[in-house]
């Protein structure tokens, strides 16, 4: 049942779940609806809501058009702003750089003969994401409304598309609210818009919704399928490089699958060093016929940890990281598609990587994929930032929802080690919950990967520094934000400084750094200058050589990226420049220093 309240949304609604879009992609099953739609900004929600509180009968989701000359419709969409999709909307038009508010997206649908969906088939609306709060109507219907910016979802419109045109309209709304994830307050451009590709999807009445596999510590093969649509009789087929690993009855809609080592110890071990990806196909039948069929190309690898080490396929490896956000390598836009993918990736490459951390938040699909194919180990990560209201369920619920969508989409991903449940947040009792409700959720969905958390750390006096923070208890790795040399201690301090933990687990530096005007040069005790960052690096690195619990860091960060918080003029503009490479790409001299360390490290 849809919300009837039009108050500020706080829960998914009208929702469904749809993954392996490449899959369907790769089948001719989608249609892109990417492109040019039309926008209206609305930021006291007049397209909604009426003077009295009440839904407005003629709002913008009903695209309507006058009917006779005194007729009054007091908005156009074919006359209104054009936004490009997938895009931010902060910019594609200067005005709209700070704008924080609601903006109406409308599409027109064109269906012909060819794309009704048939009685056999289903029709379904797929975002990849959308910043934040977002309602979908269609031919003035609203259908669902989703909460959260970043991760995937799908409306089904089953029926809804006969031959002719159709009004596709999306509110979206990116008003930072204390009840959200992430909330009121994070050091990044809150980019507002339809950021990721829309596409329309069909599939068979019966459908496999998701689709996952991948390789538990042990060596063995977990997985499973979800399927939408009449279950009897159903028979499920996976097979790995064209050979056959699973053949069984399906016992639900919801059915588990598990290979054993032995039976799949021969096939080849993705790596950093060798990133191989198997042809994997998950088949439904009924009776022998096929009903729906899937298929991905899917890394197989371990990843465990012992003691203070981070184990891939067996053996210890040292995780050479940076971390980057999803903002593009130039005009400062949110990041979005194949091509963005592989100019950042290929940045990391060139740091001699193996390792990104994707912070704050779930990033484009296609830089998952690119992290397969290149080989470079993956931290996913939620917003679950500054501010949360720990307290809340409605946010606690929500935090739970874009868990799922994070592990769902890419839990096939060979790349992905690590789900991350949080970044900088302040210990406390409902924060223990909170976050703990989430890696319950982490592993419930996929038992094979590392959890984790950035911990922050605060200045102190005590060069002896132990990580004793509650929540390290509860993840795997220790992930660690310390600004040593920028907010807090000297360079010189760092010699005599040593990290350990509570724990007895792996730590890794998730945050260090120093910021530089790419360009801006000087002594290195001056700050801002490329040659003071370069320095911090240097005494950084020799710290953390000597600590012998880090298996690993991803420095903040490969990019310069936007946030209102950093305002200095003619050094900052909007930016925060802790990046080793500029807005722009340009290289500054951290940048290879910590390449060449990573280089002699092998």
């Amino acid at each position: 049942m849809m919300d009837t309240s039009w108050s500020q949304a706080t829960k998914s609604q009208g929702i469904s779940r749809l993954t392996n879009l490449a899959g369907r992609r790769a089948a001719g099953q989608v249609h892109s609806l990417d492109g040019t739609w039309r926008a209206i900004l609305d930021p006291y929600d007049t397209g909604l809501i009426n003077i009295l509180g009440e839904r407005n009968k003629q709002g913008f989701y009903r695209d309507f058009k006058p009917r006779h000359p005194a007729d009054r419709v007091e908005y156009d969409f074919d006359t209104s702003l054009e936004l490009q999709v997938p895009g931010d909307w902060n910019t594609q038009h200067p005005e709209l750089l700070y704008y924080e508010g609601a903006v109406w997206y409308r599409r027109l649908v064109e269906v012909s003969a060819s794309q009704v969906a048939a009685e056999d088939e289903r029709q379904f609306l797929h975002f990849g994401a959308v910043n934040h709060t977002s309602r979908v109507f269609l031919d003035g219907e609203e259908l669902a409304t989703h909460v959260g910016g970043f991760g995937p979802f799908s409306v089904e419109v089953t029926g809804r598309l006969g031959v002719g045109t159709h009004s596709l309209v999306v509110q979206v709304d990116n008003r930072r609210e204390p009840q959200r994830i992430p909330a009121m307050r994070s050091d990044w451009w809150n980019f507002g818009g339809i950021h990721r590709s829309v596409d329309l999807v069909t599939v068979p009445a019966t459908a496999l919704i998701d689709a996952w596999l991948t390789m538990a510590a042990d060596g063995s093969l977990v997985g499973g399928v979800e399927v939408d649509g009449d279950t009897t009789n159903l028979h499920l087929t996976i097979t790995v490089a064209g050979d056959t690993v699973v053949e069984e009855a399906l016992t639900g809609a919801e059915h588990a699958v598990t290979v054993a080592h032995d039976e799949v110890a021969a096939l080849e071990r993705w790596s950093p060093n060798n990133p191989t990806l198997h042809p994997v196909t998950w088949t439904l039948t009924r009776s022998g016929d096929v009903v729906d069929q899937l298929g991905a190309d899917v890394g197989l690898r371990t990843i465990a940890t012992d003691g203070n080490k981070i184990v891939l396929n067996g053996e210890p490896i040292y995780l050479k990281g940076i971390s980057l956000h999803a903002e593009a390598p130039s005009g400062g836009r949110r990041a979005a598609g194949a091509e963005d993918a592989e100019t950042l990736l290929g940045w990391a490459s060139d740091l001699n990587a193996n390792f990104v951390r994707l912070g704050h938040y779930q990033h484009d699909e296609a830089m998952v994929a690119e992290a397969d194919r290149r080989g470079l180990l993956v931290w996913g990560e939620l917003p679950v930032y500054w501010g949360i209201e720990f307290d809340n369920p409605d946010t606690t619920q929500n935090a739970l929802e874009q868990a799922a969508e994070l592990v769902r989409r890419d839990r096939s991903r060979a790349s992905v080690v690590l789900w991350s449940a949080a970044n900088e947040t302040l210990p406390g009792p409902e924060r223990q919950a909170f976050i703990g409700s989430i890696l319950t959720r982490f592993r419930e969905l996929d038992p094979t990967r590392l959890t984790t958390a950035a911990l922050l750390t605060l200045p102190s006096n005590d060069p002896a520094v132990h990580i004793d923070d509650p929540l390290g208890e509860h993840v795997d790795v220790i992930g660690v934000n310390q600004y040593m040399g920028w907010y807090y201690a000297s360079r010189e301090s760092m010699a005599e400084t040593t990290w350990t933990s509570e724990f007895g687990k792996p730590i890794i530096f998730s945050e260090l750094g120093a910021g530089a005007k790419y360009g801006h040069h000087g002594d290195e005790n001056e700050i801002w200058t490329e040659e003071f960052q370069a320095a911090v690096y240097r005494a950084q690195i020799e710290m953390i050589a000597r600590t012998e619990d880090c298996a690993g860091l991803s420095p903040w960060i490969l990019k310069d990226f936007r946030t209102p918080l950093r305002v200095l003029p003619g050094i900052q503009d909007g930016y925060n420049r802790k990046g080793l490479v500029s807005e722009e790409g340009e290289r500054k001299l951290a940048f290879d220093v910590l390449a060449g360390w990573y280089a002699s490290l092998g």
